[in-house]
């Protein structure tokens, strides 16, 4: 093995070369054994890493950082947002008692911090822990007969919560035979100082539109009436927990097991049974939404333009590692690490392996990737856990922090 200059050109890291067929390129152009605690630049010259400094000695895990603003992390068990302060971090508190489960994050178009640990989904409003959603009623009330004017037939009915995070999901729909000059009425303690919504429906239709809302538990039609808007939580329930949350075209994604869930349109907090999801062949390990679709990792690599019916896209015979996906700031280009190492993706479902032609990498579960600028440079830095020892040609070691020059945006 031969040392390298410092002034050579350096054409990033290859253990799939024997050591000493590393020279390539032409006069002063190499590639590296290996390098540790250095910056490659786009033109080859290397310089030495700018050192770091801790600011967190806690024990920390499943930190986010929203383009450098500000961040989230799981601190000693307690969820916390951190916001840069000098050289240092100012820690906020937000929900004790988390699990030592990941957590993963998505920044929502309503501005609210969605997080979710594979037990819990919820989101963070103006520094406060919330649920995604207002709580349904456990049991649907029963509407009762009384006398009225309204016209015989079949009435279709259900019931909503109006809460500080939104309309609940619907009670099931029930339905009541009101005969000839009937009424309909409801008197439930229970309900006292919740915002009940009832939908009705007109006899033997199968609309249901908002008759009344009441604070205290009572309703009473008894003369037929134009009911309003529409009930838009009808067969619609809380979005799932899942290991994986992400935002894309109005809807909010969450992966859980080969599961991908999706809300419905510009209602983070619900989705529908019945048809809201999407089944892949395997654990969905990378959700990584751009412009114009979706690109997911399970058995294989997918894209998936829409959810109005479009069908799953192969592009690459391999999946990606949990946790290693990352957007560059200007959201132009998506990474994660692969079996076969990192892979660019663009807006429009194009994907390339940046490392495979000069790196073979061993067995890795799982990972962590940031976007790093620094001198001018762009770099991703990415980790890869649970790695083992390379079986390349140069029967050599590989650092689990690989820093790949010339990946732009």
């Amino acid at each position: 093995m031969r040392d390298v200059k410092f002034n050579s050109l350096a054409l990033g890291i290859n253990n799939r070369r024997e050591p000493t067929r590393l020279a390539a390129g032409g006069e002063g152009a190499t590639f590296l054994y290996a390098a540790d605690n250095v910056d490659i630049d786009a033109q080859g010259f290397v310089k030495r890493r700018a050192g770091a400094t801790r600011v967190l000695d806690e024990a920390t895990h499943s930190a986010w950082d929203h383009d450098g603003e500000y961040g989230f992390a799981v601190i000693d068990g307690v969820l916390t947002r951190l916001d840069p302060a000098g050289a240092g971090l100012l820690k906020t508190a937000v929900r004790p008692a988390m699990p030592r489960a990941t957590v993963s994050y998505s920044l929502g178009a309503d501005g609210a911090v969605y997080w979710t640990n594979g037990a819990e989904i919820r989101r963070v409003v103006g520094g406060a822990d919330r649920a995604i959603a207002t709580p349904a009623l456990p049991s649907a009330p029963v509407l009762g007969l009384a006398s009225g004017a309204l016209r015989a037939g079949r009435y279709l009915y259900a019931f909503t919560v109006q809460g500080d995070d939104g309309e609940s999901a619907a009670t099931v729909v029930q339905q009541i035979e009101v005969p000839e000059e009937g009424g309909l009425e409801l008197s439930d303690a229970t309900l006292d100082g919740l915002v009940v919504n009832l939908y009705l429906s007109g006899p033997n239709g199968e609309v249901l539109g908002l008759a009344q809302t009441a604070t205290d538990g009572r309703f009473g039609i008894v003369a037929p009436l134009e009911t309003l808007r529409r009930c838009d939580t009808l067969e619609t329930a809380p979005m799932p927990a899942g290991t994986i949350v992400r935002h894309f075209n109005g809807r909010m994604l969450v992966a859980a097991g080969s599961l991908l869930f999706f809300s419905q349109p510009y209602r983070y907090g619900l989705y529908e049974p019945a048809r809201g999801y999407i089944p892949l062949p395997a654990e969905i390990t990378v959700v990584e939404p751009c412009d114009n679709g979706v690109y997911l990792c399970a058995d294989k690599t997918y894209w998936l333009p829409d959810f109005n019916g479009s069908k799953l896209q192969d592009l690459l015979p391999y999946g990606g590692l949990a946790g290693t996906s990352v957007r560059s700031p200007a959201g132009k280009a998506a990474y994660w690490q692969s079996p076969r190492g990192l892979v660019m993706a663009d807006m429009v479902g194009g994907v390339q392996n940046l490392q495979e032609a000069a790196l073979a990498f061993g067995p890795a579960v799982s990972g962590a990737s940031l976007f790093r600028s620094q001198d001018g440079m762009q770099h991703i830095v990415s980790t890869r856990v649970g790695a083992e020892a390379s079986v390349a040609v140069s029967r050599s070691f590989m650092d689990a922090e690989i820093v790949r020059k010339g990946t732009k945006p």
